[in-house]
């Protein structure tokens, strides 16, 4: 009998999978003469790139995953894969900061929704963590496997840190001299560390509950510090 043909659902484990539990979704083509441009062809092209890449790292992990898998994932060929990508960690590097992008937006229109810096935080915690649970494979790829990816990446991932970090301080007219810098890169880290083993439990779906515990904890410093009566108010608002 011939030997059963390898495909992206059989296929066996190059090392320990990240989620045994479960076979990653192909990524939708474009259909034929969809009447796209050329322009639109090749943007259609790399955002099913980087789906296909997420639905293969939340499979495989970061070590084991190849270019074979992304391209089969993604429905794309190798040879459009390298001519988008000069290689699996340049490809990694592109998908990590148009998620981070995607990410960035979704939580800043929630807070220009919002007034007063505790509203805003609230606001832009609810629209994050609704924001990576529409999307589990993307959340792995920005919270796990940047971990494990090459040194651009991972340096990516500390800068993307430092911008929450930055964001936590609050108000300069508030917060200056009673939440520190350090303080709020230990919160950014934190919430990042917390999110990250959650999503690697498989528990993406369920983040959007987890915002209630989230916001007090982010929220404690600030309110925890000597303030007036004046500043409170002002920070409620």
């Amino acid at each position: 009998m011939p030997a059963e043909q390898e495909t992206p659902t059989n296929r066996r484990s190059r090392g320990a999978r990240r989620r045994p539990d479960q076979v990653p979704s192909p990524v939708e083509r474009i259909p034929p003469r969809s009447g796209m441009s050329r322009a639109e062809v090749i943007a259609n092209q790399r955002t099913r790139i980087f789906a296909g890449f997420a639905a293969a790292l939340a499979y495989h992990g970061y070590e084991d995953t190849k270019v074979t898998d992304i391209v089969e994932l993604a429905g794309v060929s190798r040879a459009t894969f390298y001519e988008r990508f000069e290689s699996k960690e340049l490809c990694f590097d592109a998908a990590y900061e148009d998620g981070v992008e995607r990410l960035t937006v979704a939580v800043e229109a929630a807070a220009r929704e919002e007034r007063g810096w505790i509203n805003q935080l609230s606001a832009a915690l609810r629209a994050g963590l609704a924001f990576l649970a529409a999307d589990p494979a993307l959340a792995h790829l920005l919270f796990v496997e940047a971990l494990a990816a090459a040194r651009p990446a991972r340096l990516e991932h500390e800068r993307s840190l430092e911008r929450l970090a930055d964001a936590l301080r609050g108000p300069v007219a508030l917060d200056e001299g009673t939440v520190s810098g350090e303080t709020a890169r230990m919160l950014a880290g934190g919430l990042a560390s917390h999110l990250s083993g959650r999503i690697l439990a498989g528990e993406a779906e369920s983040l959007p509950e987890l915002h209630d515990a989230l916001f007090h904890y982010l929220l404690a410093p600030s309110l925890a510090a000597p303030r007036t009566t004046d500043e409170r108010r002002a920070a409620a608002l």
